[in-house]
């Protein structure tokens, strides 16, 4: 397992093209990876830039948490986050100089167009373009820094902020788990912080699991991520969101009540949050969380993957508002989800 990274910095320090083009000559190889992953800057550190605003201890708050699908769309995105009041946004798949989001640091741009501050992790260095079809809409053109990661934006200041690793990392280098041309250094991990509420701190956490992985696979994640952030931060008031990929509700053909009320013997990882503490029931509405990518066809399957934990505060109104602009247009494969947060 790699190490928790506390480091925090203006700018991440960036893999060069000859880094990123060395690293490509050696797909494969764990020990290359394992060697870029100790000494690449950007693997080691965190981006933070708090508010530019100073924003009084919520009493109440709106969480939400959001896989971006790379942020492709910044601007759009912001009215979206604007739109549901949000106060702190869990957000994964974010880019930061990929051709396929017009080579944008996609969280700073958010965060600026929201007058929020970030906190910026790096989940995998890409060593392509993307996915198959981002592979084909880029052709010809080059990344110019290659980061994608987790983030947390947030209306009020970020602190003792933390970047969790959920594996040992390499999974992407030293085989392709799709074979879509997705090659990558770097591995699954969870950005943490605190914030200041009138009741005292309140740890926020995103996080993404692998895709890839089975049930027993993502309870291993969450086991990871728990023990790690009690032994960080105690076993306080806390909330987690994000895309953990919990496929085995479609695959079981479970409902949405059923999600939320006996998730156990399909997904145990729930007893893993349970065991700790975290409650899902009032915080999700147990609707689907994705949607049809433009390239999907009409019968692609629509899965409850995406999550809101909460521990020590009480939670309200849950919702799941479709990734569209105010104009109708696609923004992303997962809907935004949240809730109202009482500290």
């Amino acid at each position: 397992m790699r190490d928790v990274i506390w480091t925090t910095v203006n700018a991440l320090g960036l893999p060069s093209a000859e880094d990123r083009a060395e690293a490509s000559a050696n797909w494969g190889n764990r020990t290359a990876n394992d060697r870029y992953q100790t000494t690449w800057p950007c693997l080691n550190a965190i981006e933070l830039a708090q508010p530019p605003d100073l924003a009084p201890s919520p009493a109440k708050l709106t969480v939400t948490a959001w896989n971006i699908e790379r942020c492709k769309w910044v601007e759009p995105s912001a009215e979206l986050i604007r739109r549901v009041s949000a106060d702190v946004v869990l957000a994964t798949e974010v880019d930061l100089g990929m051709a396929r989001s017009g080579q944008r640091h996609t969280t700073r741009d958010l965060a600026e167009a929201l007058g929020f501050g970030f906190g910026f992790g790096v989940e995998f260095v890409e060593l392509g373009l993307g996915d198959a079809n981002e592979t084909v809409e880029c052709a010809g053109q080059t990344n110019l820094h290659g980061l994608h990661g987790n983030a947390i934006l947030s209306r009020y200041p970020l602190r003792d902020v933390a970047l969790i690793p959920l594996d040992a990392g390499g999974y992407w280098f030293v085989q392709a788990p799709k074979n879509d041309g997705q090659y990558r250094v770097g591995g699954r991990m969870a950005i943490a912080a605190r914030i200041d509420t009138g009741n005292g701190p309140l740890v926020l956490c995103a996080v993404h699991y692998e895709s890839e992985s089975d049930a027993a696979g993502r309870a291993a994640q969450t086991e990871t991520m728990l023990k790690t952030l009690d032994a960080l931060y105690g076993s306080g008031s806390a909330i987690i969101g994000g895309d953990l990929n919990t496929k085995g509700f479609l695959e079981a053909g479970m409902t949405g009540g059923q999600t939320l009320a006996d998730p156990y013997k399909v997904e145990p990882s729930f007893r893993h949050f349970e065991n700790h503490g975290f409650d899902w029931r009032a915080s999700n509405t147990g609707e689907v969380t994705t949607r049809l990518q433009p390239t999907n066809p009409p019968d692609w399957p629509l899965k409850t993957i995406d999550w809101l934990f909460m521990r020590g505060v009480a939670a309200a109104d849950p919702f799941v508002t479709p990734a569209l602009s105010k104009s109708g247009e696609y923004l992303s494969d997962h809907e935004l989800i949240g809730a109202t947060i009482r500290p």
